[in-house]
């Protein structure tokens, strides 16, 4: 796994739990996940370089009790507008999602965004962060809201 000490560190913090050579396999669940398979690992022999690639441990699959998976796996945004046949939905040249950086809603009014869809490939400590904060902001949002509805009431 690429990263730095510090970056294992501040997942730590964050509650990040890792699975050391561990390698996902799948998923259990019919309509939500509840679950994710893996294989331990070991390290193979030196290849020319002297790097150690990992391999699979026979007969060492487990499941880790789930009820959400992230799966990671690109750098590039997706034309987020044309997907969710949203026109109005700000983006920036690069493709993320821009967000008002006080309140983390988008131009779409009750829409927030956060990590990487707004900064661009990053951490996913980052990520975390940004998704506390953008729940803070959502919170506000709708209780000013319930207060706006009931005063009408």
């Amino acid at each position: 796994m690429p990263g730095s000490q510090r970056e294992v560190l501040n997942a730590e913090e964050e509650g990040v739990e890792f699975c050391w050579l561990s390698a996902p396999d799948g998923f259990t669940g019919k309509t939500q996940v509840s679950g994710v398979k893996a294989s331990r690992m070991r390290l193979g022999p030196p290849d020319a370089s002297g790097r150690q690639a990992p391999e699979p441990e026979p007969d060492s699959s487990f499941t880790l009790k789930a009820d959400l998976a992230i799966k990671a796996l690109g750098f590039d945004p997706e034309p987020l507008p044309a997907l969710f046949d949203a026109p109005e939905l700000a983006v920036s040249r690069w493709g993320t999602v821009r967000i008002d950086p006080k309140t983390q809603m988008t131009s779409l009014p009750g829409v927030f965004a956060a990590g990487d869809i707004v900064r661009g490939a990053s951490l996913v400590v980052w990520a975390i962060r940004d998704g506390r904060d953008a729940a803070q902001q959502m919170h506000k949002h709708l209780a000013a809201h319930a207060v706006a509805a009931q005063a009408a009431a």
